[in-house]
């Protein structure tokens, strides 16, 4: 169990360890999926040709609409080689609505897809995985430092001192949190999930839809569910470029009131762009900071830029004085915490 209050910050080499596309893979298959044509029939992912097809049909001109999202969506496609990321690209466009729509179905169709293919994929409908064949990953290794020399009936408190800020539009944590919890702790699914609504968990640049139990109803979109028409168009829209989540204040506040606060801070398969670490800056001083994060395959001049865009982040002032011990090593995720267990812990 965590006893400081922790920030646990996750980019995509978090993901990758449960078998997610990190940038450069993901811009890839968005190009693949966005290969969509309009000339002599209409063709490409069926899901995506049918997303097209439903928005073009809300316009004063059908054949107009699809003409001009076929552009963008080539548009996007022969830019993904040059591209830092689709987060980028999509920020430089964010005054083209064409090209941010199918940004976002390419997206949407992308992250579903690599879900469902994912070492996280459940085998029936009652949230069931086959945890003996999962490679482990730091999800694994947080979920038991969650909860050792937990009992059972304080199941409640375990997230008092942790938040999550992930910058990856999948729910891979959230899922893994919610079947552990049924799996270890022989609770049912219900349990599960309220105790799991009181992880504090942020996705700056949204996700592709909220998972079943995150739902009033339950009718929120599960985890891999095969991308159609429907929900494509239905989980674009929350999805976000960096501009558009700049304006949600409130998302914001809250997640810098809680790096402010933090007194320990873990960096997880994150690349430490500069774009990502501006929207994190909390602007303000708070407790003294240990930092810890993963550099792998990092150059060592950039690891000297991810030192300094840490402590710039963390203290709202280039001096960095807050963070009183930092450690960039370059393993995986699941080996920092791992090695730091102990630490954590404390």
């Amino acid at each position: 169990m965590f006893t400081k209050k922790t920030v646990f910050v996750v980019g995509a080499g978090g993901s990758f360890e449960v078998g997610l596309p990190v940038g450069s893979t993901l811009k890839t298959r968005i190009a693949e999926k966005l290969d969509v044509r309009a000339s002599g029939s209409f063709e490409g992912n069926p899901a995506i040709v049918r997303a097209v097809a439903s928005a073009a049909k809300e316009t004063s001109s059908f054949g107009g609409a699809v003409n001009r999202l076929v552009g963008a969506a080539q548009a996007i496609r022969g830019a993904m080689p040059l591209a830092i990321s689709i987060d980028n690209y999509l920020n430089t466009h964010s005054h083209d609505s064409d090209v941010v729509m199918m940004g976002k179905f390419g997206i949407t169709a992308c992250i579903l897809d690599a879900e469902a293919n994912s070492t996280l994929r459940e085998y029936d409908a009652a949230y069931n995985m086959d945890f003996a064949n999962i490679p482990d990953s730091w999800h694994n290794t947080f979920c038991k430092m969650l909860t050792e020399n937990v009992r059972l009936g304080d199941l409640e408190t375990v997230f008092e001192n942790v938040a999550i800020i992930t910058f990856n539009y999948d729910r891979c944590i959230e899922h893994y949190l919610l079947t552990w919890l049924i799996k270890y702790m022989r609770i049912p699914y219900g349990e599960a999930a309220e105790i799991c609504k009181r992880l504090p968990i942020f996705h700056p640049y949204g996700q592709v839809g909220l998972l079943p139990w995150q739902t009033t109803s339950g009718s929120g979109v599960r985890f891999g569910e095969p991308p159609t028409e429907y929900n494509i168009r239905q989980i674009s829209s929350q999805i976000r470029t960096f501009t558009e989540r700049v304006d949600d204040d409130d998302m914001l506040s809250a997640m810098r009131d809680y790096l402010s606060e933090a007194e320990r801070v873990i960096f997880l398969g994150f690349s430490f762009g500069k774009m990502n670490m501006d929207l994190m800056r909390t602007g303000r001083d708070g407790p003294r900071k240990d930092v810890l994060g993963t550099v792998l395959q990092m150059s060592n001049p950039n690891k000297a830029e991810a030192d300094h865009r840490i402590r710039t982040t963390l203290t709202g002032a280039d001096s960095g004085w807050l963070v009183t011990g930092m450690e960039l090593s370059s393993v995986a995720a699941n080996e920092l915490l791992n090695n730091y267990w102990y630490r954590l812990s404390d």
